[in-house]
C-alpha cells in the first residue's frame, strides 16, 4: 500500500495500537463480570463506539481490496453480494444503524486497518501460550483457523463487528461462547502484534 501522508499513517496506527488495547480490555471485563453472577457490571454503553468506527474501516479497507481480475467462484461472489449489500438483518435485529459520513475520507487508513487484521486473523491460531488470557482449560487458540476465502475473511469480520455491537447493546446479556471466544481472540492477537512489532515501529 502506498501511503501519501507518512505522519497521517503513523497516527492511523497509533490509534489503531490504542482501539485492539483498549477493546481487549473491555472485553476482558465483561467477560469476568458475566462469569461473576449476580456481580454489577461495570461496563456502560459507548466504551466500544471507537472500535465499532474501527471495523467498520477494516471492513472498507476489505472492500477496498478486492480486485475483480481475482480468480472467484461464481459461488464465492454470491456470498461475497449477499455480505456486502443484502445481509443486514443482524444489524437491524439490534436497532442499531450506520450513520452518514459527513466528509469524504481517504482510503488509505482502511487499508491499513483491514491489512492489520488480516495478519491478526494468521496469527491468532499461533499465538504463544503466555499471550492467551481467555478463561479456558488450554491457553491455545490453535483451532480458531485463519479463513482461507474472501468470503470466510468477510464473514469473521462480520462476526466481530456482530459481537462488539450486542456487547455495546446488551452489556448484561450473556454473549453466544464461541463468537465472544473468536472475537476476543482477535484483539489478543491484535494487541500481540502491536506490543511485539508495531508500537517499536511508532517510537519517535
Amino acid at each position: 500500500m502506498r501511503l501519501e501522508n507518512l505522519a497521517g499513517a503513523r497516527e492511523a496506527l497509533r490509534g489503531l495500537a490504542r482501539v485492539v488495547k483498549t477493546t481487549r480490555q473491555t472485553l476482558a471485563t465483561v467477560i469476568q463480570e458475566q462469569r461473576q453472577a449476580g456481580r454489577q457490571l461495570s461496563y456502560r454503553p459507548g466504551q466500544l463506539a471507537e472500535t465499532l468506527h474501527h471495523l467498520e474501516d477494516v471492513r472498507e479497507g476489505f472492500i477496498l481490496s478486492q480486485r475483480t481480475s481475482l480468480p472467484m467462484s461464481s459461488e464465492e461472489l454470491r456470498v461475497l453480494v449477499q455480505h456486502v449489500l443484502l445481509d443486514w438483518d443482524w444489524l437491524q435485529s439490534l436497532n442499531l444503524a450506520f450513520s452518514p459520513a459527513d466528509e469524504i475520507e481517504t482510503p488509505q487508513p482502511q487499508l491499513l486497518y483491514f491489512n492489520h487484521a488480516l495478519v491478526a486473523l494468521g496469527a491468532l491460531p499461533h499465538l504463544p501460550a503466555q499471550a492467551v488470557t481467555f478463561p479456558q482449560k488450554r491457553p491455545t487458540y490453535a483451532d480458531v483457523t485463519a479463513p482461507g476465502l474472501p468470503g470466510e475473511l468477510l464473514a469473521r469480520i462480520e462476526e466481530i463487528e456482530r459481537v462488539i455491537y450486542q456487547t455495546e447493546a446488551m452489556p448484561s446479556r450473556a454473549l453466544a461462547y464461541d463468537p465472544l471466544r473468536r472475537t476476543y481472540a482477535f484483539f489478543e492477537a491484535s494487541t500481540w502484534l502491536v506490543n511485539n512489532y508495531l508500537e517499536a515501529l511508532l517510537k519517535d
